[in-house]
């Protein structure tokens, strides 16, 4: 099953969570990245599919054998992917930080989408045949795993840039929106199952955060205090 595929390939990652107990960073960088919704969630959903025969009767109901009935060509597909990554590296230029920090986080966030592209090729070493019987690496989508990553350091960036929150809300749409639809053309196209995008955006998720979050100062962690009444109140910064 893919699932015991999906397991192998996030191995050095589960090693990571284990053995970070060496570094307070590196470890809250692991397990905030392993317990984000964007990481559990896809990971979760892939399984069930990949556990059922939802994942076939999902992915043939989204499979355009005819070309001209797809809603996005190849082509969209590479430019939203594109697109993606345009976005993160627009709002990693408008955080306020000093020149070293900046080039810090253009190098931290380019070492994480450089790290997806990389986890791909790992994850295409298990030979999976695509559902239109052409394509044999068909575990693993770079149009799904990179666009993840690129969402994952624009929702970082984002978090440290000054202004309004709906224009925070717009900006991680359009880029979660533009990742959306690389990976959905990937499933039209025949060469990737619903399963297949679903454990490419967890693991390109949790990549994108834990490269971030163990290299880069956070300042925007969950805070939880108490107040006098006492009632349980949660600080949530954007």
């Amino acid at each position: 099953m893919l699932i015991l595929k999906a397991i192998k390939t996030t191995l050095p990652f589960i090693m990571i969570l284990i053995v970070s107990g060496c570094s307070t960073r590196t470890q809250d960088a692991a397990y905030t990245a392993a317990t984000d919704v964007m990481t559990w969630a896809p990971l979760v959903t892939g399984a069930t599919l990949d556990a059922t025969t939802w994942d076939d009767d999902l992915t043939d109901s989204i499979y355009k054998k005819d070309k001209n009935d797809k809603t996005f060509s190849e082509d969209d597909a590479d430019s939203l992917r594109m697109f993606s990554a345009a976005i993160t590296y627009s709002t990693a230029a408008f955080v306020d930080e000093n020149s070293t920090t900046k080039f810090k986080r253009f190098a931290v966030q380019s070492g994480a989408l450089y790290a997806g592209r990389f986890t791909v090729e790992q994850m295409n070493k298990y030979k999976h045949t695509s559902p239109d019987g052409k394509y044999d690496e068909a575990f693993g989508s770079n149009h799904a795993v990179t666009p993840f990553v690129a969402a994952a350091l624009t929702r970082r960036n984002i978090r440290q840039i000054d202004i309004p929150i709906w224009s925070k809300y717009s900006i991680n749409t359009f880029s979660y929106l533009s990742a959306t639809g690389s990976a959905y053309e990937r499933v039209e196209e025949g060469l990737h199952s619903v399963s297949d995008q679903m454990y490419s955006i967890a693991i390109g998720n949790f990549i994108a955060l834990f490269i971030n979050d163990a290299f880069m100062e956070r300042d925007y962690q969950l805070g939880v205090e108490f107040n006098e009444d006492p009632k349980l109140t949660l600080d949530i910064s954007f």
